[in-house]
This record gives C-alpha cells, structure tokens and sequence, in this order.
C-alpha cells in the first residue's frame, strides 16, 4: 500500500509541476516556418461606451477613417500587415487608421488611431494605440503608443478556414496605461473581445489549431485525476486486505 500511494503522488507531483502545467505548446508543435504578413480583425471596442456616445447624454457619434472601417456592431479592418512567427506566436500586425468618438457638441472628442496587434507568446496579446483629443472627463490628451488593452490568447477559440487561422473572441482587459490616457474606466476594465483572422494557409492554420488542441490538462483536471488514481489503489488495497482475512 506505501508502494501504491507513493507511486501515485510521485506521478502527481511531475503532473502538476509549473513544467508539465504550462508547456509553451505552440512553440513546440508549429512548424518554424509558419508566419503571417497580414490579416484582420474585428472588435466592438466597448459596447456601454457606443451606448453612451449615441445616447441622449452625449447626443455624439463615431466616425472611422484610413484602413478602419465600422459595420454594426464592430470596428474592423482587413488591412493589418507585419509579421508574426506562429512558432512562438511573437511578432506585431499593424494598420494605419483611426476610430474617433465625439459628444457634448464636441467637448468630447477622442480618437483612437493606428492599432498593433503585438502578440507575446502564446498566452498574451497587447493591443497598442494613439490615444488623442479631448476625454469623456473633457481632458486634453496626446498619449503615443499606449499599450491600451492585453488579451489572454488562451481563452480565445482557435479555428482553421481555409487559409485562415482565426482566433474567436479573445477578451481584452484595459492597462493601467490606457486607463491613464483614456480616462471613463479604472484598468482592469473589460472591453470588448476581438476577433482575428490571419493569412497563414492552410498547413499552419491547420497546425497552430492542432497545436492548441494538445494543449495540457489544466492543473485542477490533473489533480483530480490523481486523486481518481489514488481512490482506485486505496480501493484495490482494501479488497485485498478484506480477502486475506476471510481466508
């Protein structure tokens, strides 16, 4: 019985450890030549904030310009170009344009122009922008290169089609430095997801979905499971146990 548990909480324990809970999976499974020079994305911003601006408060509106475009209920653009290692999923897509917010006859006026998309790893995406003009707290801004909201990559829905690698609804976080230049929300705040599209053909879309997929069981899954293992050795102890006495 000593032999089974030990066994079993020494298999426990390389299970649940930091190396075996969070494998860079990507990096390990995707071909190295895997990368992407354009794409798009769409993403509502910040639905509460839209209802304001449009609402009978700020009696605003929003307008786009360049390489953005609106289409109800979301901001998009198919005209995002860089270039990102699907490998290590690291690398940066840009486009030059701008979504700008106006309201109170024009006391609010703020624009958000140029979006980065700059992927850091497989887990992490940081969505970089100019944040100008007057605030919804009517404070004048010029704030250049703003990390302004952070993604968790890995709660997203990965997906091939055809060519394209789309990563559904990625939930977005406003930074203590967006907060700081936008002003309205504390950081922390939850903006709406954003959903991306990348030209990767079809062998590494198809390859970086797979590379999800193999991802590890999360930690509470392992540990269940080795509870599960231990339960079924404390059982097999017990029945034997109970045999040898009744012979």
């Amino acid at each position: 019985m000593i032999t089974a548990l030990a066994l079993v909480a020494a298999v426990s324990a390389s299970l649940v450890s930091p190396q075996a809970a969070a494998p860079s999976v990507a990096a390990a499974t995707t071909p190295a030549d895997c990368s992407v020079t354009e794409g798009a994305f769409t993403w509502g911003f910040k639905e509460s904030f839209r209802a304001y601006i449009s609402g009978s408060i700020a009696n605003g509106e929003w307008s786009t310009d360049g390489g953005i475009d609106y289409e109800t209920p979301s901001f998009g653009s198919d005209a995002l170009a860089g270039e990102l290692q699907l490998d290590a999923l690291t690398g940066e897509l840009a486009v030059d344009g701008s979504l700008r917010f106006t309201g109170h006859d024009g006391i609010l006026d703020t624009t958000i122009a140029d979006p980065v998309l700059r992927f850091e790893g497989p887990d992490q995406l940081v969505v970089v922008v100019d944040v100008t003009g007057t605030t919804q707290d009517f404070v004048e801004v010029s704030a250049l290169d703003v990390a302004f909201v952070t993604g968790d990559l890995s709660a997203a829905a990965w997906r091939a089609d055809g060519d394209l690698l789309v990563i559904d609804e990625v939930p977005l976080v406003l930074t203590e430095e967006g907060a700081e230049a936008f002003g309205t929300y504390p950081a922390g705040e939850p903006f709406d997801p954003i959903t991306i599209e990348l030209e990767a053909g079809a062998e590494c879309a198809s390859a970086a979905v797979a590379a999800r997929a193999g991802a590890a069981l999360p930690v509470p899954l392992i540990v269940a499971a080795a509870i599960a293992l231990l339960g079924s050795s404390v059982a097999g102890w017990l029945v034997v146990r109970a045999r040898r006495r009744t012979v």
